[in-house]
């Protein structure tokens, strides 16, 4: 008898800790009461003579949601990297922004940020807001690929 007593209590304390975990893990990715964007970024500049700010790239993930009220706010999470001409490094660094309002422009679909940590990410994000893959190579040496996936409100 004790040993049954011992068993289910083992078993209500497994299970509540299964909750509580998977309570948090539903943070990103978003909950059944709003719309949430998923955007994979990758951005590749590898011309000495077309890349403006230098050689490099940024690498990164974007999550946005759309709450009931009509708002968005967000994350973005990634890396940027420079490289010098013949090879070296020249930095690499992480990028963690908070958006804190942002908006779809009805022009032409793109992500615009409102208010965000970082000023430097203000303005028209050029992520679409439409679900798709998106690829570029606007001149020889340059790359631009993005992902955006995304999943309504249920």
């Amino acid at each position: 008898m004790r040993r049954s007593v011992v068993l289910v209590a083992a078993l209500i304390a497994a299970a509540a800790l299964a909750a509580a975990f998977a309570g948090s893990a539903g943070a990103y990715g978003g909950g059944a009461t709003h719309d949430t964007w998923q955007i994979g970024l990758s951005f590749n500049c590898d011309s000495p003579t077309l890349c403006a700010g230098g050689q490099g790239g940024f690498w990164g993930w974007v999550e946005l949601d759309r709450w009931a009220d009509g708002s968005i706010t967000g994350d973005i999470k990634g890396a940027d990297c420079g490289h010098t001409t013949g090879g070296g490094g020249a930095g690499a660094g992480p990028v963690n922004v908070d958006v804190y309002a942002a908006h779809i422009d009805p022009t032409n679909g793109d992500f615009i940020v409102d208010s965000a940590s970082d000023p430097g990410f203000l303005g028209d994000s050029g992520i679409p807001s439409t679900a798709g893959h998106y690829a570029a190579h606007p001149a020889p040496g340059i790359t631009q690929i993005i992902n955006v996936s995304y999943r309504a409100a249920r």
